[in-house]
């Protein structure tokens, strides 16, 4: 029932079905910017995108009346990369943040664009890989990243959505006028799903989708904050990643860059453009910036992304456009290969020691590789992708941020960075499909989600295969 309420609370809020047309004459530009992004959720566990399931009245709100792009994709499967790639408008490569734990380059962001444009600017996030040492906090006046202590009393490595809606709402209260741009970042519905402590025996997939519940009510209440002010606030709702619950044997997210871990939602409702809008072409979250520039009425920067007001106007995108997306973890957390993956058209190519070809069209399932058969078009791609990115890290990026031994347990708490980071010396790498027992174990016992006999058994099935994972042997 609070859910509903706050969905036709936020009808009032920010209009329903009253918006600009396709065909109606342009409208005045945003004059602020509300980014929230919740984290770890996939696509197809939200209403708007199918899910019978959902309790998301608040995105829903959103897809009706705004924006809904049917297929984003994220730069990366991890928490500091995604971000990274979505407030500067670059890919990895260009950030510098190829894993988490790895500090981003000094490079423009968001942030330090809208602060320069005189807008007040405030973050306020909820888990430890998003923590300002690793490089987001530049241009923000307010980079809100506390986190409460333990009954140890060492920091804990997230808090919760209300905790950070609370902080949010405050800010947004107290602006005394004048332009500004908040980001709020959610940690539901990432794993362990449910409160600590919880003996809840559902299956994951539920749980999952009790913690995107919570997090669409409090992405409610952070936009309700805006009151008259949101007529004149553009909204933009993502996920930074996806996550699997079994999916071409991948528990959680990280290694694999499987649509199940790279397809977010992506949602925006507001000035500046022709709502309400279906955009079904594939589009990546390096878009976000660019787009959020032209809403706003700013000049462009230098980014990766394109303007998708266009395609928000019914357009068609770029005909040679090819999006990009990547995960170094199996290389810097495991030494296993990189992933590295393109798309375009109806191609999606991954590279790797095995390579993988898929018509995501006709298969969006991702189960039948076609490389073998269509050998022009995995080369043709296999290109594009090492024109991205090569498949090792440059030497000056060749290991995350000399990160302190409680930094390196918070974030391995959370299920990041494996034991074996620093094995990285050049040769011959595992492929990571050759590895999916390994991974998922360690993701399981990484995620929380075992306990008692379970994480025992998990334990000993990553020493028969790894004796030397320090991790399991603790």
């Amino acid at each position: 029932m609070r859910g509903a309420a706050l969905a036709c609370l936020l009808g009032l809020v920010l209009g329903c079905g009253g918006g600009p047309t396709r065909s109606s004459p342009p409208v005045a530009p945003a004059s602020n910017l509300l980014l929230i992004t919740i984290d770890t959720l996939r696509a197809d566990h939200v209403g708007a995108y199918g899910h019978a399931a959902a309790r998301t009245p608040v995105m829903d709100s959103l897809a009706r009346d705004g924006v809904r792009f049917e297929h984003a994709l994220a730069a990366a499967p991890l928490t500091l990369t995604s971000h990274a790639s979505l407030l500067t408008g670059r890919y990895p490569p260009g950030h510098g943040a190829r894993n988490n734990g790895m500090r981003m380059r000094p490079v423009p962001t968001l942030a330090t664009m809208l602060r320069a444009q005189g807008f007040a600017t405030a973050a306020f996030v909820a888990a430890f890989p998003l923590d300002g040492r690793f490089g987001l906090a530049g241009g923000f006046e307010t980079y809100s990243d506390d986190l409460p202590r333990g009954a140890d009393g060492r920091p804990l490595d997230e808090r919760p959505a209300p905790a950070v809606a609370d902080e949010a709402i405050g800010w947004l209260n107290a602006q005394p006028g004048g332009r500004f741009f908040a980001w709020v970042h959610f940690f539901e519905p990432h794993a362990p799903y449910g409160p600590p402590g919880s003996n809840d025996t559902r299956p994951p997939a539920a749980r999952y989708d009790d913690e995107i519940a919570i997090a669409d009510r409090e992405a409610g209440r952070v936009i309700a904050a805006l009151g008259n002010r949101a007529a004149s606030t553009l909204v933009v709702v993502a996920a930074d990643h996806g996550e699997s619950f079994g999916e071409h044997g991948e528990i959680t997210h990280g290694i694999f860059v499987y649509d199940t871990t790279l397809r977010v939602p992506l949602l925006m409702k507001g000035p500046g453009l022709a709502t309400p809008a279906v955009v079904a072409a594939p589009v990546s979250l390096v878009d976000v910036v660019p787009t959020a520039l032209a809403a706003l009425g700013l000049r462009p920067a230098d980014t990766d992304g394109i303007d998708l007001g266009p395609l928000i106007r019914g357009g068609a995108a770029p005909a040679d456009r090819v999006l990009y997306s990547e995960s170094f973890a199996p290389l810097v957390d495991f030494g296993w290969s990189s992933l590295r993956a393109v798309r375009s058209g109806g191609w999606k190519y991954i590279a790797a020691p095995a390579p993988e070809l898929y018509d995501v069209r006709a298969d969006p399932g991702e189960t039948s590789s076609a490389a073998a058969s269509k050998p022009d078009v995995a080369a043709r791609l296999g290109a594009r992708a090492d024109g991205f990115s090569a498949s090792e890290l440059p030497r000056e990026g060749q290991a995350p941020a000399r990160l302190d031994p409680d930094a390196t347990r918070r974030l391995q708490a959370l299920g990041y960075v494996g034991s074996q980071a620093g094995r990285m010396a050049a040769g011959r790498r595992a492929d990571p499909k050759d590895r999916k027992s390994l991974a998922r174990d360690l993701a399981l016992v990484l995620s929380s989600e075992l306990q008692g006999q379970a994480l025992k058994d998990a334990l000993r099935s990553i020493l028969r295969q790894d004796p030397g994972n320090a991790q399991a042997h603790l």
